[in-house]
Order: C-alpha cells, then structure tokens, then sequence
C-alpha cells in the first residue's frame, strides 16, 4: 500500500536505524537473518566479537546491509572493561589498558595502523573513530580522539580504503551534555574533523530517560546540528529513541536486541568485580514500552484479562499472539522497532512530532493506564506499572510542551546508506 502513496514536497528522509550485534547471540541473529526477520540490516559490530561472528557479517554484507566496525578502544582504554569481552580485539593490550602512546600516529603498537587493516580485509563499509568516554570537554582525551579520526581516515586511505566512510563516536557524560560551554567547545573541536556521522552515546541516558531529561536531551543535541553532518542516537530505544527522532535532533537511533537501550559507562574505571551471570532473557511489551522479564511477563499475564491487552496483536509480527512472542522474543522485539521506526520514516518531517505524539506515545498511554488498574499478584510488578503509567503521562505533557515550544525545528540529516565495494573486492575467502 505505501508504494502508492504520493507525497506532494518530496519523500521524506528514512531515519537511519541501527542494530549492535553485541557480543552474544549472533547464532540466533543468523537463523533470524536467514528466515528474513531479522528486519534491522545496519550493524555495528564490536571488534571484539568480529572474528567470532565472521558468518553472519558476511551474510549481512551479501544481503546489501551496511557494516559499521566499533573499534572498542573506549573499552579497551577502562581499567573495568579492557579485561573483559573487550580483550578479544586484535590490538588490544593483553595486559593492560590501552594508553596515550598507543593511539598516536607513531605509536610502536600501531593501533591506528592495526584497525585501518582490518576495516579494509574484512569488508566494513564505516569505522566508527577510536574514542574514549570523556570527562568534559577539557578532557585531554578529546584532543586524543579528534586527533585518532584525522590518523584512522589517512591510514585508511593508505591502505585502500577511501571508500570506507569514517563516523565519529561522541562518548561523554549527560551532565557534559547538558552545559551548553562544553557543548560549545565539543562542537568546536569537531567542526575541522573528518567524519560522516555524529554518534552521540551519552552515559546516564537512555530508553528509561526521565521526561525532563528527554526533553533537555533534544534540545542540547540539536547544537550539534551545526556540525552539518547527520546525528545518531546511540544506546537509546523504545519511545524514547523515537521522540529524539521525531523532533528532530537526531537523524538515526541505535539500540541492541532487547539490550543496549541506555548507556552507562559510570563505573568503567573501576576494577571489574567477579561474579555475576548470563543476561536474564526479556519480552518486549509493545503496549507499555517495557522490556519485562520472563518472570515478570508471567507474572502480568496471569491478570484478569491482561493476556488479551498486552499480547502481540500483529499478526504479521506473531500471528499466534503470546505463544510466538514467548517463543521467539528476539524477533518480535526486531520487527515492533522496526515497525515504529518504518511508521515514522513515511511522515514528513515537519509533522514527526505530532504523529509521534498522537499515534505512537499516546495509544502506548493509554495502554499503560489500562494496565495500572490490573489486578496483579506481584506486588512489586504492580507498583511499576502505576510508575510506567504515571512516567507515560508526564512524558506527554513535557512532549507537547515542548512542541509547543518549538513546532518548525530543523531536523538533522539522516545517515546515508554506505555500502563501499563489493565484498568480494576487500574481503579474503572465508
């Protein structure tokens, strides 16, 4: 049916959407990648886990996808993270955490040099800039990183990959975000920078953010729309991802499968602390913006007449309601993403807010009120979906302020597809 729509001042611009793979879970990503519902076809893969996942990038990059490489220097340079999963990359210090000397254009180790090789023999389409999660902005680390994207672009173009887009990754703290000095001096230092696209991954915000945080989010981020060049949310999702889409402050959202929907880099450079376990399998509930646990989905359904609310109603998505989302969460968290990213690329942009407002935050409302007034056992279940219920209503009334406030903002570009050359041109035989 949207073929035939016309659209009288041009087709507006998609908004780029992005999936990280992660480190984990990518057999499930092929089987999902294989029986095409996988839906998301722009990855960001972790360094780390690239050799690992080498099947299913190469299937994503045969299928037309866009293959974007996180080089994990951030990770590799926390005292809390260096000896986890990130230890995997190839330039990482198995000892140690990456430092100063490492990333200069000189450096013994080569890192600069080391990523710009592997970019190239494995196909990748974009490098995200080595970065670090930065302090503020006087932080020396930002020279660093600024100086480390000029480095990477000259050493991939030594090494035949011009056509391999460079992005910059923007890895700091909200409260940075929110002074408008040190956005200043963050957009100064980025403005002679070689990059394609701002990746904005700001630690302390995410899909939970509060409505006053989403609020002052949008509008700090839309500074660096004088940057010119196209915005990334990072690590943001559900409702909250699509708000920053719709007023317009980023032209892209990314997120993981059912993970990585808020970052929080607060205690990366702490030791990391032994114990702990798998992630615990969650259910998205579309009806309420809430990634639930399997116990608490049981836990909701078993309410008087909650299964009839809250299951998937989209036949094209799980035709046999909560049996196929129980069944294959991944997949209808892909496919209930995508679906509101797809729904929102189709308005013009001059009127995102208002769809946004009025056909994806309120019905999600409305749902949520529903689902306060449920009889359920969990108390503590109960308690947070009156909190869910109660954070939708003031998210609308802040929202609607603020497009009262501002109804003709510019919006940023949206991130254009990259494909580079054939893969059969950079990558060896596998």
């Amino acid at each position: 049916m949207s073929k035939n729509v016309v659209y009288l001042h041009g087709q507006p611009s998609p908004i780029g959407h992005f999936l990280r793979i992660g480190t984990s879970g990518h057999r499930q990503l092929e089987t999902l990648l294989s029986s095409g519902k996988m839906m998301v076809d722009r990855v960001v893969v972790e360094a780390s886990a690239a050799t690992r996942q080498r099947d299913l990038i190469s299937a994503i990059g045969e299928a037309g996808g866009e293959l974007i490489l996180d080089t994990n220097v951030a990770e590799l340079s926390s005292v809390g993270r260096f000896s986890g999963a990130a230890k995997a990359t190839p330039w990482a210090n198995p000892d140690a955490v990456l430092t100063h000397d490492d990333l200069r254009p000189s450096a013994q180790r080569d890192v600069i040099g080391h990523i710009a090789r592997f970019a190239v023999r494995e196909g990748f389409h974009a490098v995200q800039a080595p970065a670090h999660v930065i302090e503020d902005s006087t932080d020396p680390l930002f020279r660093l990183d600024l100086q480390s994207a000029v480095a990477l672009r000259k050493a991939l173009d030594a090494e035949g990959g011009k056509h391999i887009g460079l992005d910059f990754p923007l890895m700091i703290k909200n409260a940075s975000l929110r002074d408008p000095v040190q956005r200043r001096a963050f957009i100064a230092g980025l403005a002679d920078t070689p990059f394609d696209n701002l990746w904005c991954r700001v630690s302390g915000f995410g899909a939970d953010a509060t409505p006053s945080g989403l609020r002052r989010y949008i509008a700090a981020v839309m500074d660096f729309h004088r940057l010119d060049r196209p915005i990334i949310a990072d690590g943001v999702g559900g409702l909250t991802a699509m708000a920053i889409a719709a007023f317009g402050a980023a032209g892209g959202v990314c997120h993981g499968v059912a993970e990585k929907e808020r970052f929080n880099a607060s205690d990366w450079h702490k030791p990391p602390q032994s114990g702990g376990g798998g992630r615990e399998k969650r259910v998205l509930v579309s009806g309420l913006d809430r990634l639930l646990s399997m116990k608490q989905m049981a836990a909701l359904m078993a309410a008087p007449g909650a299964r009839r609310h809250f299951s998937c109603g989209d036949p094209s998505c799980c035709p046999r309601g909560l049996d196929d989302t129980l069944k294959d969460p991944k997949a209808h968290y892909l496919r209930q993403r995508h679906r509101q990213v797809e729904e929102l690329s189709r308005v013009p942009e001059s009127r995102r807010a208002q769809h946004f407002l009025e056909k994806q935050l309120a019905p999600v409302e409305k749902s949520a009120r529903q689902a306060a007034k449920l009889k359920v056992a969990d108390e503590a279940l109960a308690k947070s979906l009156q909190k869910i219920s109660e954070h939708l209503e003031k998210k609308h009334a802040v929202l609607e302020a603020l497009h009262a406030a501002m109804p003709d903002a510019a919006h940023s570009r949206a991130p254009a597809r990259r494909k580079g050359l054939p893969l059969g041109a950079t990558m060896r035989k596998r």
